[in-house]
C-alpha cells in the first residue's frame, strides 16, 4: 500500500512538471501571436506602405519635388 502511494506521488509530481512545462511554452507561442498580429497591424498600416513607397520606389506626393543629390 504504501509502495503505490509513493509510486503514484512521484507520478503525480512528474505530471505536474510537465504540466508547468506546456504552460510556459503555451505562453511563449501567445506572445509570439501577438507579437505577429502587431506585425500584421504595422505592415498594413498607411505609414509603412508609404515609408516603402518613398525608400524602395522613389514614389512622392503629388505636391513635392524630389531632389537628387549627385555631388557624392
Amino acid at each position: 500500500m504504501g509502495f503505490s502511494i509513493v509510486c503514484q506521488a512521484r507520478a503525480f509530481e512528474q505530471i505536474k512538471q510537465e504540466q508547468m512545462v506546456i504552460t510556459s511554452q503555451i505562453q511563449e507561442e501567445e506572445e509570439k501571436g501577438l507579437e505577429f498580429e502587431n506585425r500584421k497591424e504595422y505592415y498594413n498600416s498607411d505609414s509603412y506602405i508609404e515609408q516603402i513607397a518613398r525608400q524602395q520606389l522613389g514614389m512622392v506626393k503629388p505636391s513635392e519635388v524630389l531632389y537628387i543629390n549627385r555631388s557624392k
